[in-house]
């Protein structure tokens, strides 16, 4: 585009014009070689009275719309043969508007969207339009009740026109009922001039144009298309189809580990399965919510003043809608279960998984109660079920799964280092559970010694000596399987060959091989089945022996709770 539309059909080799002028030619507008008295801009850019919009319709062949930055708007429906001016039909467009954007519709013949824009004659107002005949009437969509600065790009959602997302000097506005009311979008996105947007149809991304900030990107609107069938919002739960989930291999970029001081760098995907659902917290248990949060403000504050207790709404419900949970089945199998607090305000939220299964305990020397399920060895590809819960909701999905495209693993290499994978999470399992018994039995030694000493250390003196003893002995055998503790400072590596620590070695290898295993993992493998082996024997010879001893030593002892009185 120029003044004029110019087409060519051998990828801009040649050019043939295929309109006449579609812009005002107004002459005064077209001094870009007077300077004025400043510097005249070297690039040529500087060019008014030019075609900004040439849109082809999808779904009509020959069909195309101009917008000019001078409030010219044409439409041709034989490729060019003829031309239509539609600008005077456009009902509240200022004489001379910037028309920014033409989106010709995907679905309907005839069918587009408008977006203009007078802010460079301090004219913030915002103007958006749709036509259904070809621009012989136009409706307005967006004035100044619904958003607040000027409208700068529209996309309508290829496959639901209820849904449209409006790109504004104010930031980025959403609509689920094709127009009609619309809602400003906060989350993550910040208040920005929004140039242009586009939907990726294969991955049902919205990306953004923004000036000067950056790209961004929505991940996976689908939820909102969703939520703009109109079938979503009274639910109280809804857990909504997933995008595919790709087991994804990352490598370093070469000739980077440790970048300098403010280096920039672009925000990737959150790893893992993004599953997207939608919750309503009913009236009532919001309510109760807000009474227990205020409860609870007034104990941290020490209010001393009587309240009134907190009478039971007769409507409140008894079900308590305060956390989510999601879990994760391979057939009938349960292989994960992800619980989260329930977000505080209702909409669409995300849970991450990491694509694996629920995972075994790590041998600690601290006895902790878990209060999340750890994860485990990676699942292979295939389709899974999810089931989730809200209070006394359910919702139920599927999602599928599948290896790195970008690479070949054939189906057999994978389940060899699954099962793989899994025998040697069971090995992990019973390390730490014998490491557990090591420290729980530390525990009952350390505080006989502890109480002995207490009572009478004279009297106790041998069972005290002993108690020392087999606490010395237990530290060795937890050292044998995990490692000394090491109280060095600094960036240190303990150089201890543990248990533990042939165990982490063969599993790293065995989980990032892209193939079948290789004798490097067979040797690693036999190396810590080896040493797991011996520590295991060494361990169930002291449980059957020194401490067998020590139990029927120190069980024969009875601590009267009372103590001799004196008669005064």
């Amino acid at each position: 585009g120029s003044q004029f539309v110019h087409k060519s059909t051998d990828k801009g080799l040649t050019w043939t014009i295929i309109s006449g002028d579609l812009t005002t030619n107004d002459k005064e507008k077209q001094k870009q070689g007077e300077s004025g008295g400043l510097t005249m801009d070297a690039t040529g850019a500087e060019n008014h009275t030019t075609i900004l919009v040439i849109e082809p319709s999808e779904v009509e062949k020959d069909l195309l719309w101009t917008g000019s930055d001078d409030g010219r708007v044409h439409v041709t429906k034989n490729g060019g043969g003829t031309w239509i001016d539609v600008s005077a039909n456009i009902p509240g467009l200022p004489a001379g508007s910037w028309i920014a954007q033409i989106k010709a519709s995907n679905k309907n013949k005839g069918e587009a969207l408008l977006i203009a824009n007078d802010y460079r004659r301090f004219n913030y107002t915002p103007y958006a339009y749709r036509t259904k005949d070809y621009g012989a009437t136009w409706s307005r969509i967006v004035d100044k009740n619904d958003v607040n600065s000027y409208t700068l790009s529209i996309v309508e959602d290829p496959i639901n026109a209820n849904l449209l997302f409006l790109g504004t000097d104010d930031g980025l506005y959403i609509s689920l009922n094709a127009g009609n009311q619309w809602m400003k979008w906060t989350a993550g996105f910040p208040t920005v001039s929004t140039k242009d947007l586009v939907i990726q149809p294969r991955e049902h991304d919205l990306v953004i144009g923004t000036f000067g900030r950056a790209a961004w990107v929505l991940d996976d609107i689908r939820p909102l298309r969703a939520m703009a069938n109109g079938n979503v919002l009274n639910k109280k739960l809804q857990l909504f189809t997933p995008p595919t989930a790709y087991q994804a291999a990352y490598q370093q970029p070469t000739g980077s580990r440790f970048g300098g001081d403010a280096l920039f760098n672009g925000e990737n995907k959150r790893s893992g399965a993004m599953i997207s659902y939608y919750i309503n917290r009913p009236a009532a248990a919001k309510e109760e919510k807000k009474e227990k949060d205020t409860a609870r403000k007034k104990k941290r504050k020490g209010t001393k003043k009587m309240e009134a207790p907190i009478v039971k709404k007769e409507l409140a419900s008894e079900v308590k809608f305060d956390s989510i949970k999601l879990e994760i089945f391979e057939g009938s199998r349960l292989i994960r279960t992800l619980k989260q607090k329930a977000p505080k305000e209702n909409g669409i939220h995300r849970i991450y998984w990491s694509m694996n299964e629920k995972g075994a305990d790590r041998p600690s020397r601290k006895i902790r109660k878990r209060s999340f399920e750890s994860g485990g060895v990676s699942v292979k590809p295939g389709t899974y079920n999810l089931k989730m819960h809200f209070g006394d909701q359910t919702s139920e999905n599927t999602l599928k799964v599948e290896f790195d495209p970008r690479l070949e693993m054939s189906s057999k290499a994978i389940t060899e280092i699954y099962n793989t994978s899994k025998d040697l999470e069971k090995d992990q399992q019973l390390m730490a559970d014998i490491v557990k018994q090591l420290v729980e039995s530390k525990q009952t030694a350390s505080t006989f010694k502890k109480d002995l000493t207490k009572e009478d250390k004279k009297k106790y003196k041998d069972q005290i000596k002993l108690s020392k003893e087999i606490i010395t002995k237990i530290d060795k055998h937890i050292a044998a399987f995990i490692g000394e503790i090491d109280k060095r400072q600094g960036i240190t590596r303990n150089p201890e060959v543990t248990v533990n620590r042939r165990y982490f070695s063969a599993r790293r290898y065995v989980g990032s091989r892209f193939g079948h295993l290789t004798s490097t993992e067979e040797r690693l493998i036999s190396q810590f089945k080896k040493a797991f082996n011996d520590a295991v024997k060494k361990t169930n010879s002291f449980f059957e022996t020194d401490w067998k001893t020590y139990k029927t030593t120190l069980e024969t002892i009875r601590i009267s709770p009372f103590k001799e009185i004196q008669k005064f």
